[in-house]
């Protein structure tokens, strides 16, 4: 079903550029690579070769001591493997895909008159590639031990497969610790262990250690199996090769 783009959300390691950009454009691309022989009856024929993740974002600039457009984008400029994930709604159960990325590109000020706009590209930096998964976790508060977020369906994780989850801090308390379940059915009446995260004490980004199917259970969760303070963030989980 299509959608108009009123509400997509971008997080870069402990930045929440949503509310910051007007325009996303997140491409996955394969090199083609010709292999053309005699014999093939006049066509071409290709192979698929390398992989490449580029995420470009165009906003609207603005600059503080921290927390801002500009601090953020200037300081991390060059840094490889920062979490970046981007979502359809924000909300719980979207689809969102992510990867570990850096900002090799940012670009700012315009015309006279103009609201003062910036341009950041992001591409990835490491052999995890692109996940595609969902938001288990929208972004909002953690206060407490139990369920952090909802269920999401992803189906069963095949040999040779993998399960991949990503976590944004934008506002830490004092420490939090998250493990992710997994179950036959989106009641997790028989709730079985996955992961175990370890404790997180700030802001940023973590990607969790994949971990190999396979795995049978079709729904996974977060859960906070300790916490002191308040953690302002957002989860997602996928399946990938």
């Amino acid at each position: 079903m299509e959608f108009t783009m009123t509400d997509c959300t971008a997080y870069v390691g402990g930045y929440d550029f949503t509310t910051d950009v007007n325009k996303m454009s997140l491409k996955a691309e394969v090199e083609d690579k010709e292999n053309t022989t005699f014999g093939n009856g006049g066509w071409k024929s290709r192979v698929g070769g390398l992989r490449d993740i580029t995420l470009d974002m165009d906003g609207y600039w603005q600059s503080a001591t921290a927390d801002a457009v500009d601090p953020v984008a200037f300081n991390n400029l060059g840094q490889a493997n920062r979490v970046v994930t981007v979502s359809q709604t924000g909300q719980a159960g979207s689809t969102a895909y992510f990867f570990e990325g850096g900002s090799f590109n940012y670009e700012l000020f315009g015309s006279v008159g103009d609201v003062t706009p910036f341009t950041i590209g992001h591409k990835g930096t490491s052999k995890s590639g692109l996940v595609r998964g969902k938001l288990a976790k929208a972004k909002g508060l953690v206060s407490a031990t139990g369920v952090a977020g909802s269920p999401v369906e992803l189906g069963a994780v095949a040999d040779g497969q993998y399960l991949y989850a990503v976590v944004h801090v934008f506002s830490p308390g004092t420490t939090v610790t998250l493990k992710i379940e997994s179950d036959a059915a989106s009641s997790f009446a028989s709730a079985t262990d996955v992961a175990a995260l370890p404790a997180i004490i700030t802001a940023g980004g973590t990607w969790v250690t994949r971990i190999a199917g396979p795995i049978t259970d079709t729904y996974f969760r977060f859960n906070a199996t300790a916490i002191t303070g308040s953690f302002t963030l957002a989860a997602a989980i996928g399946i990938g090769s």
